[in-house]
């Protein structure tokens, strides 16, 4: 009986440095996409946070037509955020930090302007400027046709304090009923706690107690 005689093989194993080339093409194709993924993730955030401070800039826009005045900063927080029902259901917070976004107006108790300031990730988006705000620590700004126009950093010959486009402000908010000063964190970035004000009278709001200004991170 004859047996069938098994064909050699014709073909060979991967080398160790051919192994090594397809492991380290496998790399840099995940770090591709994870980097193109992570662009877009940041990009959506950022267009959410132009829409958002948009949305809350109608609702102060409302609020004023009905008051003369614009808000105070303790009816412009995402928490608990209905201080400007019914012109918004809720106020939004960042998508990423959970924070307030900052709200600036005119020195006084009957603001007659306003700024919604916030840090876009992305510094190629049209609108980015760079260090706007208070403490320079902004780069975009939705704000009244009235206010005063923001000054970037990078166009100022002599940095104000803080190395940006508007000088470092004092903040304050209500402790026990007591208007105090209070710190600035820069991880926010913004006051350490909301509501916050810009005045050292906190504008008489600290007589109410729900006024009291909390961790924003809480």
């Amino acid at each position: 009986m004859k047996y069938l005689k098994k064909p050699a093989s014709t073909g060979r194993g991967l080398t160790l440095t051919e192994i090594l080339i397809v492991i380290g093409l496998i790399a840099f194709l995940a770090i591709l996409i994870t980097t193109y993924l992570r662009s877009q993730i940041l990009k959506s955030y950022d267009a959410r946070r132009k829409a958002e401070a948009k949305r809350i800039g109608q609702a102060v826009e409302e609020y004023e037509k009905d008051k003369n005045c614009y808000p105070l900063p303790n009816l412009v927080i995402c928490s608990p955020g209905n201080g400007l029902t019914p012109y918004i259901d809720k106020i939004p917070c960042d998508p990423v930090t959970g924070a307030s976004y900052f709200y600036e107006h005119e020195d006084a108790a009957c603001p007659k302007w306003y700024r919604i300031y916030t840090k876009l990730d992305n510094e190629a988006d049209p609108d980015y400027l760079n260090g706007i705000g208070p403490n320079s620590a902004f780069n975009f700004v939705y704000a009244s046709s009235n206010a005063p126009l923001v000054v970037e950093a990078e166009s100022q010959t002599t940095p104000p304090p803080g190395g940006g486009g508007e000088p470092q402000t004092d903040f304050y908010g209500c402790f026990s009923g007591v208007c105090t000063l209070i710190q600035w964190d820069p991880n926010r970035p913004g006051p350490i706690c909301d509501p916050n004000f810009q005045n050292p009278t906190c504008y008489g709001q600290c007589s109410n107690p729900n006024n009291e200004c909390q961790p924003w991170n809480n």
